[in-house]
Order: structure tokens, then C-alpha cells, then sequence
């Protein structure tokens, strides 16, 4: 096994792998709602080749380092060029998550649905079937409908929201409904001294913003009632002490249906508000986790790293929300980690750590009761 990722990435499809690629771009964001990819090739025209029939837009793909699986999902663009002297294509794909995102929630009114019912009318028609649930068991709403054009994404995530978990999609296809483990050990130390000792990146970059933080959020929200009559003088405050200036926001959520849940909505919206106000991004060779007690795993969303950067003044524990996987003629395989401060993204959900699976990517666990 390559550590440093000398070994190629696949493309699986049609039965078929192709790994002699002139650049490729693999995301993984636990923040977006579905993980892309871009590979371009070029054709050797002295052979006569062209571009295969199993190749064609809605395709199943997948995308494979060595034996792990980075992501499972669709083609969705083809772009075949040929000009007086180049012949090359390009293939855009995204995980199954693209079908939540493109595709509209049924128009429903429940009453007293549980989140599970709501995954089970929005989602599973779409023929996704293999679901991690990692939540405590959740109460049923009051009411829940959607909008004419909510997309079942939108639906899906304003539901998980309400339960303080969120859905993502594990390299092999399984949406989870869960939130992060900061229990597992940091998998790397990232080092950038000045005196060079020990140093492992090839950079570090560090923004620190306040677009998009404030001090005190403020959720607005109503419920159903009995009859026609409803509550409006629902409210729930979350503040931020380490905030430095006064920035207060409010923001209306009509499907808050009790003081409680608008206050923990409240309380998600100023961990969100936290976490963007310190970002790193990391660049590392490879695509592996090269150390010693990592077994050489792909770089994966979810992980724990220990940061040491000197001119940054940083040593401390971060969280690794995002990953991008690159090549291109003019460098070799390179990932960008994009780290967040540890324990700042759905922090107040209690996590059972539960035995790691001998393959990839496949981490069970489920949620204790707490006091939210």
C-alpha cells in the first residue's frame, strides 16, 4: 500500500476501471450536501480510440484509491473535446446525496411525524436505501409540510436541524443521520515549524472572519395549535461570549414549534456562527494518512488532527470537515484539509463511541439521552 499516494485513483463504471488521468478534483464536505468529483483523460488518437457507450451522463460511478472507496454515486456531465491538436474528455459526477439536491420533496402535511417517517416519505423513493441511523430516538412533531419546490435536501435537513443531528453520505453509499465523534483519538499530527524540525505539510493557511458570526442569535418561530388558533410568542436565545463585538441576528423559523426547540435551534445557528470565525486549510502530499498508527487511510471528513504551526501560534486539536483530493500535470497527488476549532460543529449531541469495523468507511454508534 502507498502511503504518499503513488498508488492511482479508479473510476469504476460500466464494469469497467480507467486510472491514467491528466488531473482529477474529489470533494468531500460534511457541510455540503453531496461530494463531487471532476477527472479529465486524453485520448490516443494514433489508436483509434473513442469515447466508450458505458460512458454516458447518469451512469453509476465509483471512485476508488486502491482498495477503499472514496465515493459512490452518478455521472453527471460528459464534455468530450476535440480540437486540431488535442482529443481529451472530462467527467463531472457527485455522490447519491445530487438526488436529494436536485430532486423536489412530495407535498405533504404531517402530523406528529418522527424523523424517521420523514426520511421514510422523502427519501427512500428515490431508491436510497441503505440508512445509518446514529440519533436517539426523536419526538414526533406537531406539524411538518413542505413547499411547493423544497428540494429533498432542504426538507430532509431542516427535520435532522430540529433533532440537533445532521445527513451525510459515507464513501460506500449510506446515508447517515448522526453527528461527530470527538471522542476518537487525533489520526495525524500536522506540523509547520520554523526551523523546519519535523515538518510534515507543504502549507498552512489560516482565516479568521466575522461575516458570518455573531453574539447573540435570536429564533422567532410559531406552532400549529389546536384548531386554527396558534402559539406565536415562541423564542429561544443563544449566545456567544468569545464573540468580540456585539452582533446580534434573529431569524424566523415557522417550523419551531415550542420555546425548546427554538432554543436549541438557536444554540446550532451560534456553533455554526462560531465555527466559520476560525478556518485552516492544510495541504499535504498525497491522499493517505501517513502515520504510524493511521494504517494508511484515505484522508476522510470526520477525522481528528492535532495541529502544530509555529507562525501561526496554533497547537491545538482540530476537526476535519472537509477534504479535497487533486492532481494535475504540474503536481503530483496532493490533498487540501479543511480544518474547523474541535468540538465547535454539533457539539451539545451525546455520542456512544461504538468498535471500528475492520472496512473502510463503515463506523456504527448510536446517541444516549442527555440534557440538550
Amino acid at each position: 500500500m502507498s502511503i504518499l499516494g503513488n498508488e492511482p485513483i479508479s473510476l469504476l463504471i460500466g464494469g469497467r476501471a480507467h486510472q491514467e488521468w491528466e488531473s482529477y478534483r474529489i470533494d468531500s464536505d460534511l457541510l455540503s450536501p453531496a461530494d463531487d468529483w471532476s477527472m479529465t483523460a486524453s485520448f490516443n488518437d494514433a489508436a483509434g480510440n473513442t469515447l466508450p457507450d458505458f460512458i454516458y451522463e447518469g451512469a453509476t460511478a465509483k471512485v476508488m484509491l486502491g482498495d477503499d472507496i472514496l465515493l459512490d454515486g452518478l455521472v453527471d456531465a460528459v464534455d468530450h473535446v476535440v480540437e486540431r491538436q488535442a482529443h481529451y474528455f472530462e467527467l463531472y459526477g457527485r455522490d447519491r446525496a445530487s438526488l436529494l439536491l436536485d430532486c423536489s420533496a412530495p407535498l405533504l402535511s404531517l402530523q406528529l411525524a418522527t424523523l424517521e417517517q420523514i426520511i421514510a416519505k422523502a427519501v427512500l423513493p428515490l431508491g436510497i436505501k441503505a440508512i445509518d441511523y446514529r440519533a436517539k430516538p426523536s419526538a414526533p412533531r406537531q406539524k411538518v409540510h413542505t413547499e411547493p419546490g423544497q428540494s429533498v435536501w432542504e426538507w430532509l435537513m431542516s427535520a435532522c436541524e430540529a433533532n440537533q443531528v445532521w445527513p451525510w453520505f459515507t464513501p460506500d453509499g449510506t446515508l447517515v443521520i448522526g453527528a461527530p465523534d470527538y471522542t476518537t483519538a487525533p489520526v495525524a499530527d500536522l506540523i509547520l515549524r520554523f526551523n523546519g524540525d519535523g515538518n510534515n505539510v507543504k502549507s498552512i493557511q489560516r482565516v479568521q472572519s466575522i461575516q458570518q458570526s455573531f453574539s447573540e442569535i435570536t429564533v422567532l418561530g410559531q406552532s400549529a395549535g389546536d384548531g386554527d388558533v396558534g402559539h406565536h410568542n415562541i423564542k429561544g436565545v443563544a449566545t456567544d461570549d468569545t464573540m468580540p463585538l456585539y452582533r446580534p441576528r434573529i431569524v424566523i423559523d415557522g417550523n419551531c414549534e415550542s420555546s425548546a426547540l427554538a432554543s436549541r435551534r438557536a444554540g446550532k445557528l451560534i456553533a455554526d456562527s462560531r465555527m466559520a470565525r476560525d478556518r485552516l486549510t492544510v495541504k499535504v502530499d498525497g491522499h493517505r494518512v501517513a502515520t504510524s498508527g493511521s494504517n494508511g487511510q484515505p484522508w476522510t471528513p470526520g477525522m481528528r488532527v492535532h495541529v502544530l504551526s509555529e507562525p501561526h501560534r496554533i497547537d491545538a486539536v482540530y476537526f476535519l470537515i472537509r477534504r479535497t483530493f487533486t492532481r494535475s500535470r504540474s503536481a503530483g497527488p496532493c490533498t487540501d484539509l479543511h480544518l474547523i476549532p474541535d468540538g465547535t460543529w454539533l457539539l451539545n449531541v451525546p455520542f456512544i463511541k461504538a468498535k471500528r469495523r475492520s472496512s473502510y468507511g463503515k463506523k456504527k454508534g448510536h446517541y444516549a439521552e442527555g440534557n440538550n
